[in-house]
């Protein structure tokens, strides 16, 4: 059988394959059979020696694979899914370090933060944990407002003896 096939449509099927299509969906799209394409991008797509899959290059440069895993959720990394795995090109495997590094500083400093402490380090958590409400942003005060005055509404009683108790201790 003849698979020669335009130069164009090598490079649609090499883009569409990185896009994470079938072997068969692109032999539909070009009239081919699925061994046929496979043949030809066995022949002609050379991107395939230098992907490798996301555990490997975890263990290559010591992360735990979650790391790697949350870069890609969050849309920070775009490697190519195939065949059910995750796969890298050298060239991202070569910018993880730079990205991971970012993604481990606090948000508030900037400073490095532990391992199991997931968006702040642990004098900014802190500082959170003692000023919340310092920390929340305009729409979020005015829910928590809205929710204390109707509170407020149902239980006026309880209010009277709150505020009576904070009027005598700063007096």
């Amino acid at each position: 059988m003849n698979c020669r096939l335009p130069p164009t449509w090598i490079e649609l099927l090499i883009h569409e394959r990185d896009k994470g299509k079938s072997l068969r969906q692109l032999g539909q799209m070009v009239g081919r059979s699925h061994e046929a394409v496979r043949q030809v991008l066995t022949k002609y797509d050379r991107s395939q020696e230098s992907l490798l899959p996301e555990a490997r290059v975890a263990a290559k440069l010591g992360y735990p694979w979650e790391w790697l895993a949350q870069l890609r959720k969050q849309g920070i990394t775009k490697p190519i899914r195939r065949g059910g795995w995750w796969l890298y090109s050298e060239e991202q495997v070569k910018q993880i370090p730079s990205l991971i590094a970012e993604m481990r500083r606090c948000e508030r400093c900037g400073k490095l933060r532990p391992p199991h402490y997931s968006r702040f380090c642990r004098e900014c958590s802190q500082y959170r944990r003692i000023h919340w409400y310092r920390t929340l942003n305009p729409e979020q005060k005015a829910e928590h407002k809205k929710r204390c005055l109707a509170w407020r509404k149902a239980n006026p009683e309880r209010w009277k003896e709150i505020q009576s108790r904070a009027h005598k201790r700063h007096l």
